[in-house]
């Protein structure tokens, strides 16, 4: 993957900051190693396993979360380990999130995504619809508007699959001689091709980050573990995702568990 920063469990300096926004900027996508720590993602690995075990599969089912053979997307409450500011505010990405979409930016969607031994291929796809249908590509030419962090919770490598990313696909390219990004897009779903997408193979502490645009689709699981990621979808305030959440919330969080966040993040979950 050609966007790619270390950040060591250290809050970034400004210059480090700079340089992810304009990688991120450039390429829809960006893969930070070394975001938390190992235990960290082992916590939450486990905190979700147990909820994910006590949910059948024909009740994920009824809640919409089917998203592909054997992949399933489920909003979860924000408790217990997931009610963290290390989670959903953390301090080595903060300076990033605000300085790509704003210091008053949403949590737009909360929740993990779980691919089960044997998954196929995801179907290739962007995350939202362009947001101006008439003339989609206007929403080529804004800045970000929504991005979604991805933090595997096992390590991820060729068996278990990962996400082929197609890097620049979030905006229509100068060149005349590339392809109209809704061109590939509706190649790749007809017929894919990954020869030209980037695969991160990320390690339990490592996470990436996609522009709402970018062109991508979640690879098979020939492993014999379960895949689950943790997805936090962040957005500018005037953003509400209503294409990927009909049967089941955006975001999950009681009255109870907002007063836990502290004061200065509440306004994430607004």
């Amino acid at each position: 993957m050609k966007a790619r920063l270390d950040l060591l469990h250290q809050p970034p300096s400004s210059q480090i900051t700079q340089q992810a926004v304009s990688l991120f900027q450039q390429h829809g996508a960006l893969w930070l190693e070394n975001v938390f720590s190992r235990e960290v993602i082992e916590m939450l690995r486990k905190s979700f396993q147990k909820r994910f075990e006590k949910t059948s599969r024909s009740d994920l089912v009824k809640r919409g979360a089917l998203v592909g053979d054997q992949r399933y997307m489920l909003t979860l409450d924000i408790k217990g380990k997931f009610n963290h500011p290390e989670v959903y505010a953390n301090d080595r990405l903060m300076p990033l999130l605000t300085g790509l979409l704003s210091p008053n930016l949403r949590i737009a969607s909360f929740g993990c995504v779980t691919a089960l031994p044997g998954a196929e291929d995801q179907s290739i796809h962007i995350d939202h619809p362009p947001l101006f249908e008439a003339t989609p590509h206007l929403t080529d030419n804004i800045p970000p508007y929504a991005l979604t962090m991805v933090v595997p919770l096992v390590d991820i490598d060729e068996r278990t699959g990962t996400t082929a990313i197609w890097e620049g696909s979030h905006k229509q390219s100068d060149d005349p001689n590339n392809a109209d990004r809704f061109e590939l897009l509706d190649r790749l779903m007809e017929k894919p091709d990954y020869s030209a997408a980037a695969k991160p193979l990320p390690r339990q502490g490592d996470v990436y980050l996609m522009d709402y645009r970018v062109i991508h689709g979640g690879l098979a699981n020939r492993s014999q573990i379960d895949r689950p990621i943790l997805y936090v979808v962040y957005s500018r305030p005037w953003f509400r995702d209503g294409f990927n959440f009909g049967k089941q919330p955006s975001v999950s969080i009681s009255a109870k568990q907002l007063r836990k966040v502290p004061k200065r993040f509440r306004q994430m979950f607004r």
